[in-house]
């Protein structure tokens, strides 16, 4: 965290692989190739400056933070989110939390890519408890998903039709939309994805117009970000509307109230 960082050089010399380096504007660096993580940095740095940005926990762990807002979502209707990363990776954890949100009377929003297996997803789906699914297209054309994912679309495309096969299962989904300007955006894939939504029935959607807010996350732990374009808000309108008046959805943009 570099706002953090207070320059005492304390990590230069208590790093067991000597990973810390001044680069040549004598700021701290990390050499990742040394780091082995095992996070005696984040012990010592009393500015906070190094941080670890997970920590590993039990499903009680997590409940006993989540029952602390009880009382918030009994009174606004809302509830426990489980998201990621993708929570599919970790689908008997998610069921674990699930269960135990069950006893304690809370409500659970599953977020996911759709990319996991299919009895997984459906799984964690048909619980009671579970009251919303968020799920993600990025890209309907395969070719433009795996340029930019590195993954085939097929297993997503699979799970969603799974999902919105059923009306009890179909009416939890709220679809959502990152917009990138010139390459999910264009009228080809929007017109594509409104089709599919249609044939679903699929009633919700919010777009995500592209924003930078995980460059400096990217960059903080050690990776090298590509910087996207957003789309205008214009574009953006021109899409809502498409999604209201041609396929009948009602949409939301994040981050907008008109």
């Amino acid at each position: 965290m570099p706002n953090s960082c207070i320059g005492c050089g304390y990590c230069l010399t208590h790093c067991p692989k000597n990973a810390f380096y001044l680069d040549d504007e004598k700021k701290i660096k990390i050499d990742r190739s040394k780091c082995d993580l095992c996070m005696e940095c984040t012990k010592f740095c009393y500015a906070r400056g190094i941080q670890a940005v997970a920590k590993e926990m039990s499903a009680e762990d997590v409940m006993a933070e989540v029952v602390k807002d009880k009382d918030f979502y009994d009174s606004t209707g809302g509830g426990m989110t489980l998201s990621g990363g993708e929570m599919l990776s970790h689908a008997a954890f998610a069921q674990e939390l699930i269960d135990i949100a069950k006893k304690e009377g809370i409500n659970v929003c599953l977020d996911t890519s759709g990319f996991g297996p299919a009895e997984d997803l459906m799984s964690l789906a048909v619980n009671g408890n579970v009251t919303d699914i968020l799920f993600d297209m990025k890209a309907i054309n395969d070719e433009v998903h795996q340029a930019y994912t590195g993954k085939s679309n097929e297993i997503i495309l699979r799970n969603l039709r799974l999902l919105a096969k059923g009306p009890e299962l179909r009416k939890k989904i709220q679809m959502r939309m990152p917009l990138i300007s010139g390459v999910n955006d264009t009228d080809e894939i929007i017109k594509k994805t409104g089709a599919l939504y249609k044939e679903l029935g699929l009633k919700r959607v919010t777009l995500l117009p592209y924003h930078i807010l995980g460059i400096s996350k990217a960059r903080n732990i050690g990776e090298v970000p590509e910087e996207f374009k957003a789309p205008s808000d214009e574009r953006v309108d021109e899409i809502k509307k498409y999604f209201e008046t041609e396929i009948g959805m009602t949409v939301e943009i994040l981050g907008k109230t008109k």
